[in-house]
């Protein structure tokens, strides 16, 4: 009996021990997954669904306002292009055809500006 009890005395001081610098036992992780799984709310199937469908309109909201400001940006660098670039438009025709062949192709346009002639006197 003395035995037993000190074999049972130092296994529950080895374990403290070990528990001291971090050890965690089977035993310990099932009674924590456990304590869990009783703590965590029950929320309702429905809520659920409220909730999902909820985040995808949102989603849906921002990808909107996302493509929308982007277009926007598109929109204004076009703009921006056009005004500084000239278009220049080349027609060339097949006369064995008759098809017309039309390139574009765009140079930037001189930034300069042009100066008033000055008057001697």
């Amino acid at each position: 009996m003395n035995d037993g009890q000190r074999a049972e005395q130092s296994e529950r001081y080895g374990s403290r021990f070990a528990r001291l610098f971090g050890y965690v036992t089977p035993d310990d992780h099932s009674r924590w997954l456990q304590q869990r799984e009783q703590n965590r709310p029950n929320v309702s199937s429905a809520k659920r669904a409220l909730k999902a469908g909820a985040d995808s309109m949102l989603d849906f909201g921002t990808m909107n306002m996302q493509a929308t400001l982007n277009a926007a940006h598109r929109v204004a660098a076009q703009r921006q292009f056009d005004e500084s670039h000239n278009k220049i438009i080349h027609w060339s025709r097949d006369p064995q055809t008759r098809s017309i062949t039309e390139t574009v192709d765009y140079e930037p346009k001189d930034a300069r500006e042009e100066i008033e002639p000055d008057y001697e006197l």
